[in-house]
């Protein structure tokens, strides 16, 4: 099956689940996979478009992000999704790269494309908020066949370490082998759980989020900047909160002056990745929280799937390598080989 398949089997078995919540908005399943198919319909009625084309998502955590990234895929189309925090001139060099023929923005930083050179290359720009965007989910619902699991899915551009960012190409199968691998080595999920997006859905949240989707359970977006006091109240709100972050947010949780004055009960993973975490915040996370810490490591090529430390070796205190174990990436994960070549 392809991600927009098991997001219409969701939203058939339960229509009324709540599955996206952006403070005071909010989608049930029903109404996520209408917009979802609704988009696509548009995508699809453009002139010029073709199942394959390229479609950029220049966003901020938004209630908007999931369901442009569905119905991209809905239509047979390739999800570009960019880093918010990049500069307008290397988005305009993804965009270029990648032959979007569209990109949609959110309002807060479509101000930013003003900042280009007049002369810059650009696809056409759909604004969230506005009513081209609006016409994107008011058009006729989408008859067109699902992708196939071989079918590319999202177009995720790597860091750039050794000169510009190369896009590597996911298919819908490489998702739903990512999700599969969440479920066998991090958490079984159903309706009653709920992740937190509080890092760039462009990126790990984004992608952890389709585990979520596929479960029924509910995403809430996080907007703008991160914050250590909205996490816990999140965490209050809501049950079975699991989070991707990044271990500079880890560390501006726990050493907020809230930190182990608040009931975190509700709260039951915390996936870090992305950098190396010192072990002495570790420490402290594990004796605020519990065991309620998974280390993920992947790259583009093969998001969050090579390697994994469980929460059990974050508990386990007594082993003779303990302080070792923290500070490293962890066991490979299911399905995964890993081979060392050098020092």
């Amino acid at each position: 099956m392809s991600m927009p398949q098991i997001l219409r089997a969701v939203a058939l078995a339960s229509p009324d689940g709540v599955a996206i919540v952006e403070e005071d908005r909010s989608l049930t399943y029903r109404a996520f996979d209408d917009q979802v198919s609704r988009i696509a319909g548009s995508l699809m009625q453009r002139a010029g478009s073709a199942r394959g084309d390229r479609i950029g998502i220049w966003m901020e955590n938004c209630l908007e992000f999931l369901p442009v990234l569905y119905g991209i895929w809905r239509a047979g189309m390739v999800a570009v999704p960019i880093n918010n925090k990049l500069h307008p001139k290397e988005l305009a060099w993804i965009l270029e790269n990648a032959g979007a023929r569209l990109c949609i923005v959110s309002p807060d930083l479509a101000g930013k494309l003003s900042d280009l050179p007049s002369d810059t290359a650009l696809p056409e720009i759909i604004i969230t908020g506005t009513s081209a965007y609006a016409g994107l989910l008011t058009g006729a619902a989408s008859s067109a066949e699902p992708p196939r699991p071989e079918d590319a899915a999202w177009l995720f551009y790597t860091s750039g370490t050794t000169g510009r960012p190369k896009g590597a190409v996911l298919t819908h199968r490489n998702l739903l082998f990512m999700t599969h691998a969440y479920y066998a080595d991090i958490d079984f999920l159903s309706a009653d759980d709920t992740i937190l997006h509080a890092a760039p859905m462009s990126h790990g949240s984004g992608l952890y989020g389709l585990a979520f989707v596929s479960k029924g359970a509910t995403n809430v977006i996080v907007p703008g900047s991160f914050e250590p006091e909205r996490i816990y109240a999140a965490i209050a709100n809501y049950t079975s909160v699991s989070m991707f972050a990044a271990p500079t947010m880890v560390s501006r949780l726990i050493n907020h002056p809230l930190a182990g004055t608040v009931d975190t009960r509700n709260l039951k993973t915390i996936i870090y990745g992305g950098a190396a975490m010192y072990v002495a915040d570790l420490k402290r996370a594990l004796s605020l929280y519990g065991p309620k810490l998974y280390q993920v490591y992947g790259q583009g090529e093969s998001p969050m799937t090579i390697t994994g430390l469980s929460r059990a070796c974050h508990a386990d205190a007594g082993h003779p390598r303990f302080d070792a174990r923290l500070g490293s990436a962890g066991y490979p994960r299911t399905g995964c080989a890993v081979r060392v070549v050098d020092e």
